[in-house]
């Protein structure tokens, strides 16, 4: 079933089928569809541009996350995609004899397929200049699914980059599947796996992860990336108690251009909740909100009219490790074209103080300069130096004020509305591309 095996690139699918968290003759007993959609973690794409993300994540999912003009135009990721994936066994008695998704509605005949999981796909960009976008996204995601494309070398600079970037924000599990296997031949396919698990075990923390070999483009090993997933990627605990935080990582106009203005409704938001959670006919506040020319902060105020989850399925609650659009009644003109990203929702008893200036702690600064063509040192941050920060799906300039050994006071551009103990991506401009340089903790 692998194409181009090897003694090292061994069949997963009977390995990784043995040791599921599922028990194998109940899975008859699963429902041919659920009665909800409901995602049990959010899993976020990584790696370099044009590795295949997207192809990937339509292989698997059946949808396209890539739908702004521009990128269909361009060929790229540009913004934050999103699809679901629903994972389905195709079982012969009480033994699963593949795996399918929603892309697929057909089993092998004289199968019966029934449905085990429901997970939320975060598709990121490639692209060195919108790494502050992967990030931002990588926030709320769960895991990683890092995309490698074996007629390149590796590591490529942002398949480093991205990396650095899902151990930055505490990604602490991942899958690597090696992609356009049908470009390669055998040699080059064990060339290209070798160097992916030295990659791996050289410059990075995560050890030598799942690496299975795909071809998105044909579907290829599609049913081995799923039972990886099931595997590697278990679901999590909806914790729905502490306060309700939704980090806000799209939002948009939901009316057609032309729309009679009895006609209009609310602008919607989408991301994910952090914790706790939001239900329709909730009073929820938008932190910091609008901020004028004059650095005047406007906090939001607006009531959820409806929510829907990734699949497109109404919901009457929001929870944790789902990607959701939350309806608003707020006018249209402030949620168009992401103009709330970066912001922070929630009932307003729940949310973080807005402030213009904070205390980064725990800092870990890279030896080296990340993503970069050519290797080049890193350095400790200086005062007055100007830098970019990611803290959650907010992304703002700031200045150094002054550090002392793992801590920095930071005063910011423009204030933000993020809670104590969220991770910081440290960023600073070289070659006049801001690169991911360390991280650390916020506090005020």
């Amino acid at each position: 079933m692998v194409m181009g095996k090897t003694k090292e690139i061994m069949p997963l699918f009977d390995k990784i089928l043995e040791s599921l968290d599922i028990e194998i003759p109940m899975v008859k007993d699963f429902p041919k569809e659920p009665k909800n959609h409901e995602s049990v973690a959010i899993i976020g794409t990584a790696g370099h541009v044009d590795h295949g993300k997207s192809t990937l994540a339509e292989a698997l999912t059946g949808k396209f996350p890539s739908t702004h003009s521009e990128e269909i135009l361009r060929g790229i990721t540009i913004f934050l995609g999103y699809t679901h994936l629903d994972i389905y066994s195709c079982c012969r008695g009480d033994d699963i004899v593949t795996l399918t998704s929603n892309a697929s509605k057909k089993c092998p005949s004289r199968t019966s397929r029934h449905h085990i999981r429901c997970y939320s796909i975060l598709d990121h960009p490639g692209h060195e200049i919108l790494l502050s976008t992967m990030l931002s996204g990588a926030s709320i995601i769960d895991y990683g699914l890092v995309v490698i494309a074996a007629n390149e070398p590796c590591p490529m600079p942002q398949t480093r980059e991205h990396v650095a970037a899902l151990e930055a924000m505490g990604v602490d599990r991942i899958i690597v599947a090696q992609n356009k296997i049908e470009l390669v031949d055998e040699k080059r396919l064990i060339e290209n796996y070798r160097e992916i698990v030295e990659f791996f075990e050289k410059e990075t923390n995560y050890g030598i992860p799942p690496i299975i070999p795909v071809s998105a483009a044909q579907k290829i090993n599609i049913d081995l990336v799923l039972a990886a997933i099931l595997e590697y990627f278990p679901p999590l605990k909806k914790d729905t108690g502490g306060p309700s935080l939704m980090y806000i990582a799209r939002s948009f106009d939901p009316n057609k251009p032309g729309t009679p203005i009895d006609k209009l409704i609310g602008g919607v938001i989408g991301g994910a909740l952090k914790s706790g959670e939001l239900k329709v006919g909730d009073e929820i506040e938008i932190r910091p909100g609008v901020i004028t020319e004059n650095n005047e902060v406007i906090p939001l105020v607006s009531e959820i009219t409806s929510i829907r989850s990734d699949a497109g399925q109404p919901l009457e609650k929001a929870k944790p490790h789902i990607l959701v659009g939350i309806a608003t009644n707020l006018d249209p003109a402030l949620t168009k074209s992401d103009g709330l990203v970066g912001n922070i929702a929630g009932r307003p008893a729940d949310l973080p103080e807005i402030v213009d200036k904070i205390i980064v702690k725990e800092i870990y600064m890279f030896d080296k300069i990340i993503g970069t063509k050519v290797e080049m040192k890193n350095y400790p941050l200086r005062k007055n130096e100007e830098i970019l920060l990611n803290i959650g799906t907010t992304t703002a300039l700031g200045v150094v004020d002054s550090t002392h050994d793992d801590e920095a006071e930071i005063v910011l551009a423009r204030p933000i509305a993020m809670p104590k103990g969220e991770r910081v991506a440290i960023l600073r401009e070289i070659e006049r591309e801001f690169r991911l340089v360390g991280y650390g903790k916020l506090y005020y």
